[in-house]
């Protein structure tokens, strides 16, 4: 007889659960900071923030996006004005930077990211945290 499969105890089930439970916490703080800002577009602004300037197909790439999701939200963000595109050769060329009011917005969500992600590991021991996430890293990197 076979094991009997419990969907609840997966990795996909349960990394979806958790992402979903925490992109909810930091989009409940996010609201209360009247930004108008998903936590899926500061992402994309932190990308930026961190990385430099590069174009639509890095950001895809970095993001694990298709490219016209990616499109959608930098239209969107460009229209909030927190991103510019700075014209190259072609349209491929084009780079994607932040304005002073996109940097100023990653600035105001990091400490609403930090204590939401603190308030989450909460529960774990230093070390155990840092196990946490070394095996998800890992688990990305073998998945990529």
């Amino acid at each position: 007889m076979s094991k009997k499969y419990i969907f609840t105890d997966s990795v996909g089930y349960l990394t979806t659960t958790i992402s979903r439970i925490l992109k909810q916490k930091l989009q409940g703080r996010f609201n209360t900071l009247d930004l108008n800002t998903t936590p899926e577009q500061w992402r994309l602004l932190v990308l930026i923030s961190n990385e430099g300037e590069m174009n639509q197909s890095q950001i895809a790439k970095l993001q694990h996006k298709d490219r016209a999701a990616t499109k959608r939200m930098l239209d969107s963000l460009e229209n909030k004005q927190l991103v510019i595109r700075k014209s190259g050769i072609d349209a491929r060329s084009n780079t994607i930077a932040l304005t002073k009011a996109g940097q100023h917005v990653v600035n105001i969500f990091k400490d609403a990211s930090k204590n939401t992600v603190t308030e989450a590991l909460s529960c774990f021991t230093e070390t155990e945290a840092k196990t946490l996430n070394q095996l998800l890293n890992k688990l990305l990197t073998h998945i990529e």
